[in-house]
């Protein structure tokens, strides 16, 4: 386990179109950490100067106590896996996962017992006498894993390394690669733009923004309670409307709304009277109440416009107050679109954004 510090680190690879712009970040040891974002937003450079592929153009990264920011990828300690595999397809399984062994110098029994060791982790000894190309997806994989494990970093580098497998596979293989981090006590960083995979995956999550940090925290915070609409919008289907604040008690407060009066919990920001803001409620925190229930808070109608039916799932468009609203209901049962229906929100869903 290490821990990891990038400090008011720059890079551009192009005068004036900055890709990074004074970015820190602290990743404790042994955790599983993502860096979360759309396309161009900077997580696969610092990635990479992570790994010493690149050096920042100003800013330093260390390692526990070590400054790396000029040392070489093969003095860093750090295993990287990549997103296309990598594998040398004139060589068997074992001879892949010695590649980075034999760089290190590491020969004889040391070399076998590190690879076989690698493999078992992964749970391909069997395949150690196989080429890649005879091997599925996800065993690949498994394999540019153990090769990443075989020299024992303490630090593992992860680029979107299930973004060629199937959906079934993508699901076992998440399950896989966090149990293999976990069990191998390794201070993890794995790039993605897929937020599924961040959630189910990780102890904390950054998101990042036209190299930036937007905002970091657990999956959970960052889903329940975003700061900003990037990253309501980011971490998953959502509801935006405009509010003003009419009351403000110790807890919570009283919003004035399209649909009508909410209450609301506090934001971790200050607010007051008056202030007008714009709140998110994600789809699944609307629930439908029965037409005659007139004894909740939180409570208005609206009319059922458009159906998504997901199988275990249905996604209403409803048509309220001049709006659309989407609300995702598990195990829907039958509804008549242009039927007038009740919803409701728990205090605790509606989120109050932070104006940029």
């Amino acid at each position: 386990m290490l821990k990891v510090e990038v400090r008011k680190v720059d890079k551009a690879y192009t005068p004036k179109q900055p890709v990074l712009q004074q970015f820190d970040l602290t990743v404790m040891p042994g955790e599983l950490f993502f860096l979360l974002g759309p396309s161009g937003c900077g997580k696969t450079t610092l990635l990479r100067l992570l790994a010493g592929f690149l050096r920042p153009d100003r800013g330093t990264i260390r390692f526990d106590d070590r400054d790396v920011t000029a040392a070489p990828p093969e003095r860093r300690e750090a295993g990287l896996v990549f997103q296309n595999y990598a594998l040398w397809p004139h060589m068997s399984v074992f001879d892949n996962v010695a590649f980075g062994l034999d760089t290190r110098g590491i020969r004889g029994d040391s070399r076998r017992r590190q690879v076989m060791a690698a493999l078992e982790t992964v749970e391909m000894t069997a395949f150690a006498d196989r080429k890649p190309a005879s091997l599925s997806g996800g065993q690949q994989q498994r394999v540019a894993l153990a090769r990443a494990l075989a020299f024992q970093p303490r630090l593992l580098l992860l680029d979107e390394p299930l973004s060629n497998l199937d959906a079934k596979l993508r699901d076992t293989m998440r399950q896989e690669i966090r149990r293999i981090c976990k069990d191998a006590g390794l201070t993890a960083i794995y790039v993605t733009h897929d937020r599924k995979e961040a959630l189910t995956m990780a102890d904390r999550i950054a998101i990042l923004n036209r190299g930036r940090l937007e905002q970091l925290g657990t999956p959970e915070e960052l889903y329940r309670r975003p700061r900003n609409r990037f990253t309501a919008e980011f971490m998953g289907p959502a509801n935006f409307f405009p509010v003003t604040i009419t009351a403000v008690t110790e807890n919570s407060c009283t919003l004035t709304t399209p649909f009508g009066p909410l209450t609301a919990r506090l934001p971790a920001f200050p607010v007051g009277p008056g202030q007008t803001l714009t709140a998110m409620v994600r789809t699944e925190a609307l629930r439908f109440v029965a037409a005659d229930d007139k004894t909740g808070n939180n409570v208005f109608s609206g009319c059922l416009a458009a159906e998504s039916y997901q199988g275990e799932n249905s996604v209403w468009d409803l048509a309220a107050a001049d709006r659309l609203l989407h609300v995702l209901e598990s195990c829907p049962p039958r509804r008549t679109l242009g039927d007038k229906v009740r919803l409701t929100i728990a205090p605790e869903y509606p989120v109050l954004l932070e104006e940029k």
